[in-house]
């Protein structure tokens, strides 16, 4: 009896065995011909595929990638293991990342992003090429996931963003300052604003001064720096004009060079030109306020028998580096009476000359009758005091232009009362 049951367990075993292959057999059958349905029936996803250079510095640049899937199949698909290596078209690698996918919705969109830092080679090319690989697929049975590779190569040229350079803005202002026989001091800034998002540096310039005739009358020599991106610097320089600078009608300055930047690792230039006018200076500007020249005038009257003689003296005190010209120099005398002035005596001399640093003495002799001085009509015997006053067209060697100069002095006639 025991026998029999023992037989009787070992062929039910047996059966559930059997019964067992043969639904794992039918599995992987109908397994298979749903893999095989699907992978005849399975529609490419539509891919598109972002590869963009964003926040460029000159060290390196942000390159941004954005893959767009779309879904056409009526059922879920997964995409997955993505990984981005980029190269520069000599082959050298400068980018590699992975992106993280994930599942996409029958008839739906997804997008995947990331992003890495690059830096190109000093003299290397500006055409990229990036590979994205990465696997799609779907599962089956909710069990049995197919998969299929896919691969894509995207070329990306960066020249559109490594030329895409503004120029700097410039502003140039001039200061005149000491003057010399040998010419006006200048002392110039230029303010130059980077507008890229990168530094840029400029070399010393050496800029020439040229009137409207394009004749060069000066120069100035400006000690180069480096401007920040975003921002504004000044930079310095010291020259000189001729004198002869200041007889004409507008002196001109043109700024033409290059700057150089650094853009994501690689060396550019971009030439930049711009025409400056300076204000020409008035002479009697230029002369130092500290130091002013000075200018003493003395009256000495003699008695004789047709009147009087006034002997007049102008003492001019040069404290400049520069000799100065007198022309056209008037001496004059004038009758005081009640406020009221009345020329009774003139005389004028041609020129004079005081050297730099130097003072000399001019001199000039008015006669004055005694019926001008004494018995001038509607006024008293002796006027309230005379006035000598003494004027002159000023210059500097070399210079066309002149400035009206002039000195007075006073002298009481009420002593003689």
């Amino acid at each position: 009896m025991e026998m029999k049951s023992s037989n009787l367990y070992e062929g039910k075993r047996r059966i559930v065995f059997i019964l067992l292959i043969i639904a794992i057999l039918l599995t992987n059958i109908i397994a298979s011909a749903f893999i095989f349905l699907d992978i005849r029936l399975i529609e490419v996803p539509e891919t598109t595929i972002y590869v963009d250079l964003i926040e460029v510095n000159s060290e390196e640049a942000i390159i941004y990638y954005s893959i767009e899937i779309y879904n056409p199949n009526q059922f879920e698909i997964i995409v997955d293991n993505f990984e981005v290596s980029t190269n520069i078209i000599d082959g050298d690698e400068i980018a590699r990342l992975k992106i993280e996918g994930g599942s996409i919705p029958s008839q739906g969109n997804q997008t995947f992003t990331s992003s890495d830092k690059i830096a190109f080679k000093e003299k290397g090319s500006s055409i990229l090429t990036s590979k994205i690989t990465g696997t799609v697929g779907v599962k089956l049975l909710g069990i049995i996931k197919k998969t299929l590779p896919i691969a894509v190569n995207v070329i990306t040229s960066a020249k559109e963003v490594i030329n895409d350079i503004s120029s700097p803005i410039i502003h140039i202002w001039g200061d005149f300052g000491e003057i010399t026989p040998e010419g006006i001091n200048l002392t110039g800034t230029i303010e130059i604003y980077n507008p890229n998002s990168f530094d840029m540096y400029v070399e010393d310039l050496s800029l020439e001064i040229k009137t409207e005739n394009d004749q060069v009358v000066g120069n100035l020599d400006v000690i180069g720096g480096t401007i920040r991106a975003k921002s504004s610097k000044n930079l310095y320089g010291n020259g000189r004009i001729l004198i002869e600078a200041l007889n004409a009608k507008t002196l001109n300055v043109n700024i033409s060079s290059a700057a150089g930047i650094k853009i994501a690792g690689i060396n550019k230039s971009v030439p930049f030109s711009v025409d400056v006018e300076l204000k020409i200076p008035r002479l009697e500007d230029i002369f130092p306020s500290v130091t002013p020249t000075e200018a003493i005038i003395k009256a000495d009257m003699k008695a004789t028998l047709r009147g009087f003689v006034s002997n007049i003296t102008l003492e001019i005190i040069n404290p400049n580096k520069i000799g100065l010209i007198a022309r056209d120099i008037v001496f004059s005398i004038y009758r005081v009476d009640r406020g009221q002035n009345k020329l009774i005596g003139k005389c004028t001399i041609e020129e004079g000359t005081v050297g730099p640093e130097d003072t000399t003495v001019l001199w000039a002799q008015i006669p004055l009758p005694y019926r001008k001085l004494l018995f001038s009509r509607g006024e008293g015997f002796l006027p309230d005091a005379l006035l000598v006053m003494v004027k002159a067209n000023v210059t500097i060697p070399g210079l066309d232009y002149m400035f009206w100069m002039g000195v007075s002095g006073y002298q009481d006639m009420h002593p003689f009362l």
